[in-house]
């Protein structure tokens, strides 16, 4: 019977997924979720106490802390692309593989509690880019060059995330996009 349960609970949750990506926070319905996962609206209430709580459930899977990989890369020895491929390749990449939850948490998410989460990902990693070029340029730089790196390097995640294909495709744009982004940083 717990099973049974389960399998419910993730139909709910595949299908608000499907549904929040294909629409937004405030343009998806309870009736809309419902209907993709084939049960009735008063269902998903016994498993999520509302369309926010179940909005939540879909983006918390991703809603992960980059100041965990950030503080491992910047702990990390060698260039800022050995440090990447040690410490923050493989955690972003599995970041990827939730492709349609980070579109949601980033881009489709106004009206909730996570409407604000693109900003505060662009501020930690200009925070850890401001600390990288500290510690490796002896030049000083206008504050604003740290958030305009760190927002188009989250920019460029969010157009992988956006035009996910499969695995392999997601790996090899991550890889060719960071190594863009670390050769244009250690010119400086």
């Amino acid at each position: 019977m717990q099973v049974l349960k389960e399998k419910v609970r993730q139909k709910i949750l595949s299908a608000a997924e499907m549904v929040f990506y294909k629409k937004d926070y405030r343009s998806a319905t309870v009736a809309d979720i419902a209907g993709k996962a084939g049960v009735p609206v008063a269902l998903i209430y016994t498993y999520f106490n509302s369309k926010a709580v179940l909005f939540d459930a879909v983006v918390n899977s991703v809603y992960v802390n980059f100041s965990t990989a950030l503080d491992k890369e910047e702990r990390a020895h060698g260039s800022a692309v050995s440090r990447f491929e040690a410490a923050g390749e493989k955690y972003i990449h599995e970041l990827l593989k939730n492709h349609r939850a980070v579109v949601i948490l980033m881009d489709k998410s106004s009206g909730t509690k996570h409407a604000g989460a693109k900003q505060t990902v662009v501020r930690q990693l200009q925070r850890h880019i401001e600390h990288g070029l500290r510690r490796r340029v002896a030049a000083s730089y206008d504050p604003k060059l740290a958030h305009i790196l760190a927002n188009n390097f989250v920019e460029g995640l969010l157009e992988i995330a956006r035009h996910y294909r499969n695995d392999e495709w997601a790996r090899t744009m991550l890889r060719l996009m960071t190594q863009c982004y670390y050769s244009g940083v250690e010119s400086l």
